[in-house]
């Protein structure tokens, strides 16, 4: 639901973007064919590009602002913390006096739920006044004796005065404008059949459907009218009508209204600019050459919405100074992937039997934070970037033998990884290690074009090494926690240890509905068990 809300969003900033630039470039110009075909095609690649996604090395400016509202809109929580009901959440800003993404999750889960009743029922109102557009002149056309059928259209002639206007291969005109000016207007009609402009009509009235609440897209339909007008009385004039009959002919018929939404009428655009478009001088075909244009434009849009690669690499995990004197490490996105692996495994359905020690592997972080992928144990080095190559390497060649395997025995393919890391194992190798599992799914989804479950399951990190932290808890702790409250308070909490922390967190909880932490990492090496000494001495807070 959130992805999808996230989806129209973007798809509603390029098809603003998109008539923005028709409107001040292609509007004017008299090339209707080419302004009707890029109508109907940007419409189309508006839609695309709205879904693709692409990577790129390294995020900027416009990708912050994209990334936090579809992480705020299409990530969903864990089984974990729904049933905690929203808990504390933890994850590092360098902005801590901005509550944390995730924070937000549990009160964004009700209102995109509130956003989407509302939209959902838009849709419904603009289908239904659509289909009932629709029923109307069935029900006219139904009524009006047909004179004539031949290979092109059928006429039919309706008593009502001016009812004229086209759907398909049918073209109703009224008994008035049948008698005194069947040849133009029929003529206007016929073009408007045979450049087959219901077609147009009925793929953005479906844009309309998707899009009810963007101006842009209504302002789209009108500019296709308007087009579709222009093209029917080139058309018209092309086959020997006098202009000036025919520009008379259109200010007796502006008094006609427009009652079907869905057709093609013989009055349905602005006088004024009609007639000014049929006087125009024809515009050079090289004014062709400004749909150029959209090259940037494109390029551009696709910029914003990349994702930025995560890169294997010691450098890339390094962080920005905080305060001139601290590093921060974000934890909200080792958090991230965790409850993305979660959920992938819970859409999997787990194990669908009891596992077989072949089809289980596994992959374990150490205190010194060596890996091991099975009984094959990873390079000892301090490189990070060395680290996570050998998961990517000796996973994706174990994986895609499984597959290989399953493949030539007709077996479902269904690996199960498992995810063991010890509470001396550092946040940045984690986040790194996780990044690089989920590299390899994805990889692997690429080569075999195939739905491969994700059954990634991270388990609770086993105590292989006692910290300090656990056994003294007066040892000041190489974090700085902020704690928030949806009241608008706040306490920086810079230099603290286990016990002060959980009397602060206490004091700060009393009397208030909730309470958010903010996690602040000093040092980049700092263990996960510190992490987890933390999270429970906040989550004991908040429930006492």
């Amino acid at each position: 639901m959130g992805a999808f809300l996230f989806y129209l969003l973007k798809s509603t900033l390029c098809l603003t973007l998109f008539y923005a630039l028709y409107r001040f470039c292609f509007r004017s110009d008299t090339l209707f064919r080419t302004n009707r075909i890029l109508l109907l095609g940007g419409t189309m690649l508006c839609l695309v590009l709205s879904n693709v996604r692409l990577e790129i090395a390294q995020g900027g400016a416009w990708q912050q602002p994209v990334s936090m509202v579809e992480t705020w809109l299409a990530e969903e929580p864990s089984q974990e913390e729904a049933r905690r009901g929203g808990e504390v959440e933890f994850v590092s800003r360098e902005d801590a006096s901005v509550l944390p993404v995730h924070s937000m999750l549990f009160g964004g889960r009700k209102v995109i739920g509130f956003v989407m009743t509302l939209y959902l029922c838009g849709v419904l109102l603009v289908a239904g006044f659509f289909l009932f557009s629709f029923w109307q002149m069935w029900r006219l056309v139904k009524r009006c004796p047909v004179r004539r059928k031949c290979r092109e259209y059928n006429l039919a002639i309706c008593p009502q005065r001016n009812v004229s206007f086209s759907w398909g291969r049918t073209i109703v005109l009224s008994e008035e404008d049948y008698e005194r000016h069947r040849e133009a207007i029929l003529l206007h009609e016929r073009m408007h059949v045979r450049y087959r402009h219901t077609w147009d009509l009925l793929w953005m009235e479906a844009v309309l459907v998707l899009h009810w609440f963007n101006p842009a897209v209504w302002m789209l339909m009108r500019e296709l009218r308007a087009v579709h007008e222009y093209e029917a009385d080139k058309g018209v004039l092309s086959e020997g009508i006098d202009a000036t009959q025919y520009q008379l002919l259109l200010v007796e018929r502006t008094v006609g209204t427009r009652l079907y939404s869905m057709a093609s009428g013989f009055g349905q655009s602005k006088l004024k600019k009609r007639i000014f478009m049929m006087l125009k001088k024809r515009t050079s075909g090289l004014a062709r050459l400004k749909l150029l244009l959209f090259v940037p434009v494109v390029t551009g849009t696709l910029y914003a919405f990349a994702r930025p690669e995560v890169r294997m690499a010691a450098s890339a995990w390094e962080r920005p100074q905080v305060s001139g004197r601290q590093d921060s490490v974000t934890g909200d996105r080792r958090e991230w992937l965790e409850r993305y692996f979660a959920r992938k495994y819970e859409e999997g359905g787990g194990p669908a039997d009891p596992i077989a020690e072949k089809e289980t592997h596994m992959l374990f972080i150490n205190y010194q934070n060596r890996v091991m992928v099975d009984d094959v144990l990873g390079p000892k080095t301090e490189d990070l970037s060395r680290r996570v190559d050998f998961i990517r390497a000796e996973l994706g060649e174990i994986l895609r033998r499984d597959y290989r395997e399953k493949q030539q025995a007709g077996q479902p393919f269904r690996p199960v990884v498992q995810f063991r890391y010890d509470r001396g194992s550092s946040a940045e190798a984690l986040s790194a290690c996780l990044e690089a599992v989920k590299e390899v799914y994805d990889g692997l989804h690429r080569e075999v074009d195939a739905a491969i479950p994700v059954l990634v399951n991270v388990k609770t990190p086993r105590k292989y090494v006692k910290h300090l932290f656990e056994a003294d808890s007066l040892t000041l702790l190489p974090v700085e926690v902020i704690l928030f409250s949806s009241d608008g308070s706040r306490k920086a909490l810079p230099e603290v240890n286990l016990k002060s922390l959980r009397q602060e967190a206490e004091a700060f909880r009393a009397g208030k509905r909730d309470m958010t932490a903010s996690l602040r990492i000093k040092d980049s090496n700092v263990p996960m068990g510190v992490i987890e000494d933390v999270k429970e001495v906040l989550r004991k807070a908040y429930v006492k």
